[in-house]
C-alpha cells in the first residue's frame, strides 16, 4: 500500500523523461551544456555593453521610440527561494532610458510608502491619439504582487501614476506583461506558489501550475481581472495579430488564438448566446519546440517575427546565480512555409538537438561562454538594433544589427487594399465560425 503512492512521483519523473528525449529536447531537470554546438560568430566589431555602473540585474528590456525601459533588480540574488526577500533589503528599479542620446537613464519614482517592488517584466505602448507612453511594470514582491502603470510624457519628461493594479486571481508572481490595448493587459504568472516548498516541486515537476492573467481598466471605477489559462512554468508573453505567445520554460512557446469581444456586440444576441460576451481562446494553439528554456518573448516589426531569449541549460542558470559565467542565446521563430506548401526548415547548427519539423528558430545572438555577454534573459530588436539585459551581467547589450549575415528574413510587405480586405474577411469568419460553435454549445 506504501509503495504504490510513492512510485507515482518516480513514474511521473521517468515518463517526463522520455517525453523530452522524444521531442528531442531535455526537460528542465534534464537539460544540459550546450557544449557540442559550435559558436556562432560573436560581432566584437558591433557588439558593445553599456552602461554597466547603473543597469546590474536586469530581467527585461522593451524599446519604444527612443527609449529603452529596463527592468533591474541587483538585489535579486539576495533572495531566498523559500522565504523571499529578507527585511530592509532594497528594492529594484523601472528605468527610462534615452539610448539616442544616451541621457544618465531616470528610474520610475513610487510613492514613499510603497513597499516592496521587485520588477520583471515590462512593456510599454503608445497612447491613442496621444504622444504619451504608457508603461506597464509587473511587480513580483513578495505577498504583495502588483503590476504598476505609469503615463510617460517623452516632451517633458514628466511620469504620471496612472494605476496600481492587486488581484487575488489574476496577479500572482507576475513574470511578463504586454498589452493589447491601452487600457487591457495579459501577464504570465510562474508559479501558484512562490516561495515555497510547492514551488520548487511545481517548477521541477512540470505540472501546469502557473497561470495567463488578464487586467482590463476600461472602467477605472471597476478594475475586473481574472485568471484566463494555466500553464507549466510559464515566463515571457507578447501578442501579435489576435495571436496570444507564451513560452513555457519547460515545454517551449505557445500559441493561442485569443477571441475578444467587441464592444458593440449586439446585447440580445450576447442574452442568447453567453459565451459570445467571454475573452477565450481558441482551440488549437500551436507549439514551438525551442532548443533551450525559453524565457521573455518580444515582436521585431523589422524581422516580422517573434524573438525569445533562452537558458541553454538550468545547471548554467544555477551556476551563473553563484557568480559564474552563463551561455547567452537569442532566436527568431521563423514559422513560413516554402514554395512548395512544406514548412521552412532552419538549418541552424544550435537547433540540431530538434526534431526536423521543428526546426524554427534562428539564433540570433549566441554565447557559448557567457565571456561576451552572460546569461541573456530579454532581447528586443528595433531601429537596426539588437537590445539584450541578464541579472547576470550588468549593462545593456547593444548589437548594432538587427540579424547575422546567413539569416535572410524577407521585409514584410505593404499589405494591398486587397490584401486588406481578404484579412477582414477572414476574421468575419473566424466571428462567424465562433457563433455558431457558442449556438452549438447551447
Amino acid at each position: 500500500m506504501i509503495i504504490g503512492p510513492a512510485m507515482f512521483p518516480m513514474l511521473w519523473f521517468i515518463a517526463k523523461g522520455l517525453w523530452g528525449e522524444y521531442h528531442k529536447r531535455p526537460p528542465l531537470w534534464l537539460s544540459y551544456e550546450p557544449e557540442q554546438f559550435p559558436e556562432v560568430t560573436y560581432y566584437d566589431t558591433v557588439c558593445d555593453v553599456v552602461r554597466p555602473e547603473v543597469f546590474g540585474g536586469c530581467e527585461d528590456i522593451r524599446i519604444i521610440g527612443d527609449y529603452a525601459i529596463v527592468s533591474c533588480d541587483p538585489y535579486l540574488k539576495q533572495s531566498n527561494f523559500f522565504t523571499g526577500f529578507t527585511p530592509n533589503t532594497p528594492s529594484g528599479a523601472v528605468y527610462i532610458w534615452n539610448y539616442v542620446t544616451d541621457d544618465t537613464p531616470t528610474p520610475i519614482e513610487l510613492p514613499a510608502d510603497f513597499g516592496e517592488f521587485r520588477p520583471r517584466g515590462v512593456h510599454a505602448r503608445q497612447l491613442t491619439d496621444s504622444s504619451k507612453i504608457r508603461l506597464f511594470l509587473s511587480n513580483a514582491a513578495y505577498k504583495n504582487a502588483s503590476v504598476e502603470v505609469f503615463d510617460f510624457d517623452p516632451a517633458t519628461k514628466a511620469v504620471v501614476p496612472f494605476a496600481s493594479l492587486h488581484h487575488e486571481e489574476a496577479i500572482l508572481d507576475p513574470a511578463a506583461i504586454v498589452s493589447i490595448s491601452d487600457d487591457q493587459i495579459f501577464l504570465t504568472n510562474t508559479l501558484g506558489w512562490p516561495y515555497s516548498t510547492l514551488g520548487i516541486i511545481e517548477a521541477l515537476s512540470g505540472f501546469p501550475f502557473g497561470s495567463i492573467g488578464y487586467m482590463n481598466l476600461t472602467d477605472m471605477t471597476n478594475i475586473t481581472g481574472k485568471s484566463i489559462g494555466v500553464q507549466t512554468t510559464p515566463v515571457g508573453i507578447e501578442y501579435v495579430d489576435e495571436w496570444l505567445y507564451v513560452t513555457s520554460l519547460q515545454y517551449g512557446v505557445y500559441g493561442y488564438q485569443l477571441y475578444i469581444p467587441p464592444n458593440d456586440l449586439d446585447p440580445e444576441l450576447v442574452a442568447e448566446n453567453k459565451s459570445l460576451g467571454r475573452m477565450h481562446f481558441y482551440p488549437g494553439e500551436r507549439v514551438y519546440r525551442t532548443p533551450y528554456l525559453p524565457t521573455h518573448l518580444s515582436y521585431s516589426e523589422e524581422l516580422g517575427g517573434i524573438v525569445s531569449a533562452a537558458i541553454p541549460s538550468y545547471s548554467g542558470e544555477i551556476k551563473a546565480w553563484y557568480g559564474r559565467k552563463s551561455a547567452s542565446w537569442a532566436g527568431l521563430l521563423v514559422d513560413r512555409a516554402q514554395e512548395d506548401g512544406k514548412p521552412l526548415v532552419v538549418a541552424d547548427s544550435v537547433t540540431s538537438g530538434l526534431r526536423s519539423n521543428d526546426r524554427k528558430w534562428q539564433t540570433l545572438f549566441w554565447d557559448k561562454t557567457g565571456e561576451n555577454f552572460s546569461g541573456l534573459k530579454s532581447m528586443t530588436i528595433a531601429n537596426g538594433r539588437r537590445f539584450g539585459v541578464s541579472p547576470h551581467q550588468a549593462g545593456v547589450l547593444i548589437c548594432k544589427t538587427n540579424g547575422l549575415e546567413p539569416v535572410e528574413v524577407p521585409e514584410k510587405a505593404v499589405d494591398t487594399e486587397e490584401q486588406k480586405a481578404q484579412t477582414k474577411e477572414k476574421r468575419s469568419k473566424y466571428q462567424l465560425e465562433h457563433l455558431n460553435l457558442a449556438k452549438d454549445e447551447l
